[in-house]
């Protein structure tokens, strides 16, 4: 008996002694990224010491950039002896967000992010998750809800050929406030308010994002079977893929559903999908346009006919030209 005491008392004190081990060791990590790293911030970083779980808190955390800065009061980052492979987050209600000068409380309510990593893939995140509530600029409301959820995924033979990691992601946002957008300095362009998106979209990367990279892998295309946008009044589906060629511009075809044909126009040219001086050209022949035909050559989803009383437009990318109706219309955007 007294042996086995003895025994559970040294496994206990080299368990703690490395969890011990492991929170300096994080807490020291991230002090020396936030000091190599002149847009972040904290004013202090610190280990847990908490048995129920590994890892660090910080106090103040920031990041700034020259047009924007996001401060919070503190942050929690740890993992779970039951589950070491996933990395929470825990965030506070609010935070300051600062632009031109100008602070803006941020508020959120049940903020929820965590992380696996896949130990199989060099310790690249395997899935991402994150949740909030009730978002509020200075009181007024942003945003009613939104929620991320990522995981990794084969890449397929149809992959594009820079690519070399793909994620799947499922997208939820409710209610976005445009007015918000505007103080924050991100242009909405023509897009009434509020705007909701609902779908997913699975992304290809031009290399595997590791949780310790000095460098982050860049998005090389997408495609989504259906991606459902609302914009105040206006509904809008968006089918399609698109790559990005040697030249950095798009390659693909999407395809935009909307009962809506003049409001179709007016989002598609703010969500950058077609130049603004084709909108002229498209609301003259858009009834033509709609029956033009997709190139069944090119990989990517399955394009349904437009319901009834909907109209279907399809947009074509080749070449560094974006093609509507089989006519060059303008330079293909980048990717």
């Amino acid at each position: 008996m007294r042996g086995t005491v003895i025994a559970t008392g040294l496994v206990l004190a080299v368990l703690a002694g490395g969890w011990l081990g492991a929170e300096t060791l994080a807490r020291d990590r991230v002090a020396a990224l936030i000091a190599d790293d002149p847009s972040l911030q904290a004013a202090s970083v610190a280990p847990l010491r908490d048995p129920r779980r590994i890892g660090i808190a910080l106090s103040e955390p920031a990041w700034a950039d020259p047009a924007l800065s996001v401060s919070l009061p503190w942050a929690r980052l740890y993992l779970s002896p039951l589950s070491p492979l996933t990395a929470r987050l825990d965030l506070p209600d609010g935070g300051q967000v600062t632009r031109g000068g100008q602070a803006m409380q941020l508020g959120l309510s049940a903020p929820t992010a965590s992380m696996a990593l896949s130990p199989l893939n060099g310790m690249a995140p395997n899935r991402l998750d994150l949740v909030a509530r009730d978002l509020t600029l200075d009181g007024q409301p942003l945003a009613q809800g939104l929620s991320v959820h990522a995981s990794l995924t084969g890449l397929g033979a149809d992959a594009p050929r820079p690519a070399r990691a793909a994620y799947d992601i499922d997208l939820g946002l409710t209610e976005l406030q445009v007015g918000g957008l505007a103080q924050l300095g991100l242009d909405p362009g023509p897009i009434p308010g509020p705007l909701s998106v609902q779908g997913s979209v699975q992304v290809w990367l031009d290399g595997t994002p590791r949780v310790t990279g000095d460098t982050a892998p860049q998005v090389v295309g997408w495609q989504t079977a259906g991606l459902d946008l609302q914009a105040d009044q206006i509904k809008l589906r968006i089918i399609g893929r698109l790559s990005r060629d040697e030249q950095g511009r798009a390659e693909g075809q999407v395809a935009l559903y909307s009962a809506d044909a003049d409001a179709m126009i007016g989002l598609a040219t703010g969500l950058g999908l077609i130049p603004a001086q084709a909108g002229m050209l498209l609301r003259a022949g858009l009834s033509q346009l709609s029956q033009a035909e997709l190139d069944d050559t090119l990989p990517g989803p399955d394009f349904p006919a437009a319901a009834q009383g909907e109209l279907r437009l399809p947009i074509i990318m080749r070449d560094g030209q974006l093609i509507l109706g089989g006519v060059p219309v303008g330079p293909a955007p980048a990717i």
